[in-house]
């Protein structure tokens, strides 16, 4: 089986011009990209060089991203002789000019307000200075990510989930047998709040026996794994009973109870509990149970501690 090497791609930082005398950014692919059969967007990033956020700025008209007709020119780059002047170094600071806001701050740098204000904690976001220098997040901004179940058969489906994402950038979701190696399965863009959540497939290349890891790749030099998935045959899945559930252990009466974020309330067995802690379960829904609160019994098989979302 041959598998494409996707490492991420270095930080872009999006809407910092270079001036006039600076070096000429070549694309590997010139000004523009002739869409082939076969080709997706995160393969013309690749070949080409150039951030799938750069892109779709270049291509405002794109319309179904999975679905781009061949023959359908892609601009790459914002010149026609192939230098685009949006593909600036990152940089670890910004000096505050006159009409600044940190909103503005953030769309130039390619961050979010919220992670300006993480980094710069004795700012006053209403009343920044001129001349005054902020710290600009260039690392991994500890995005929580999930993927649940943790096990499925090929072809079955599994759920994406993240949080402290840039908002409104283009990811990449993927899946291959390490974080090294994988597959891109779609492109999702991040909510206005920073979250993402979106369905994709366990694939079919892949054997019961195997184990996954699922990807985001961030496009700003950040690839976010998941925890191992285990590929298992169909037959191996009750998809009448089992189940995976999030929220906070609680004592209940009989057995300790765990409440999810829309408020349901469940009664556990199966593992040992800690009464507060947040976590992520699996197991099956029991058809009897002793413990009498709730709409259900998970006899739990893993448990993990996890932030919450």
């Amino acid at each position: 089986m041959t598998y494409r090497n996707t490492t991420a791609i270095s930080v872009l930082t999006a809407g910092l011009a270079l001036s006039a005398g600076a070096a000429d950014a070549q694309t590997r692919c010139g000004a523009s990209y002739e869409m082939q059969p076969g080709d997706t967007l995160y393969q013309v990033s690749q070949a080409c060089r150039v951030s799938l956020a750069r892109i779709f700025d270049l291509n405002p008209d794109i319309g179904d991203i999975d679905d781009i007709a061949v023959g359908t020119e892609i601009r790459v780059a914002s010149r026609p002789d192939g230098v685009d002047d949006s593909e600036a170094p990152a940089r670890d600071t910004y000096e505050v000019e006159s009409g600044d806001t940190l909103f503005s701050i953030a769309q130039a740098v390619g961050t979010s307000v919220a992670a300006l204000l993480n980094e710069n904690d004795n700012v006053n976001p209403f009343a920044l200075a001129v001349g005054e220098i902020l710290d600009i997040p260039t690392g991994d901004r500890q995005a929580g990510f999930r993927v649940r179940p943790l096990a499925g058969p090929p072809g079955g489906e599994v759920t994406v989930q993240a949080r402290n994402l840039t908002p409104g950038d283009y990811v990449t979701v993927g899946v291959g047998p390490t974080a090294a190696e994988w597959r891109a399965l779609r492109q999702v863009r991040v909510a206005a709040d920073g979250e993402l959540r979106t369905d994709v497939g366990v694939p079919d290349w892949a054997d019961p026996g195997d184990i996954l890891t699922y990807v985001i790749d961030t496009d700003r030099g950040v690839t976010l794994k998941s925890r191992d998935f285990d590929v298992v045959a169909r037959d191996d899945v009750d998809d009448d009973q089992s189940i995976a559930l999030e929220g906070r252990v609680r004592h209940g009466v009989e057995c300790y109870t765990l409440t999810t974020p829309d408020g349901d309330l469940w009664s556990l067995t199966g593992e040992e509990f800690t009464a507060g802690e947040y976590v992520e379960i699996e197991g099956a829904r029991a058809d009897m149970s002793i413990c009498q609160q709730g709409i259900g019994t998970v006899d739990v098989d893993t448990i993990t501690e996890v932030q919450p979302q």
